[in-house]
């Protein structure tokens, strides 16, 4: 065999076979899960886009806690929320001290999580295993803010950002 062919299979092969797929390597982390991992508390719960309430607009970031009173029945379900603590454990599970009616009521009090969507989606999940998915609006160290669409009753179906504090 002449030199040049000796050397052309070599590089074929060698491309070839670098190129192929390996199926062990894991997925890289994006070190979000590690972030979500941990104690809040929930510091707000404010109208994700601008409503108009008894004939005033109410701007996008208003506290449901200062709109609340105004809200009748359903505002109770509000004010509720405010001292709630969710707990999301590196083991996926999750657990909710407060009210859930309102900003959780698939989920309830506990259950399980995890990050889906290129870890933009909170996906919680029942203890039945039903899904409950929020979209990840922003994530710090030490601030998570999540889209939570919630139905307050006689009033409306409001999209809302809860906003959450690490302790």
């Amino acid at each position: 065999m002449k030199p040049v062919y000796v050397t052309l299979i070599c590089i074929c092969f060698t491309l070839f076979s670098g190129c192929r797929k390996k199926d062990d390597a894991a997925a890289p982390s994006s070190g979000r899960k590690e972030m979500v991992a941990g104690t809040w508390k929930q510091k707000d719960l404010v109208i994700a886009v601008s409503v108009k309430l008894g004939g005033q607009n109410i701007p996008a970031g208003t506290s449901m806690m200062v709109l609340a009173p105004m809200l009748g029945p359903g505002g109770a379900l509000i004010t509720c929320t405010k001292t709630n603590t969710y707990t999301f454990s590196s083991d996926n599970k999750m657990k909710v001290s407060g009210c859930t009616e309102l900003l959780f009521p698939v989920t309830g009090n506990e259950g399980t999580w995890s990050l889906d969507i290129y870890d933009a989606v909170l996906l919680l999940k029942s203890a039945e295993g039903k899904p409950d998915p929020h979209w990840i609006d922003e994530l710090t160290s030490n601030s998570l803010k999540i889209s939570i669409t919630a139905v307050i009753p006689n009033v409306a179906t409001v999209p809302l950002t809860l906003i959450l504090e690490k302790t």
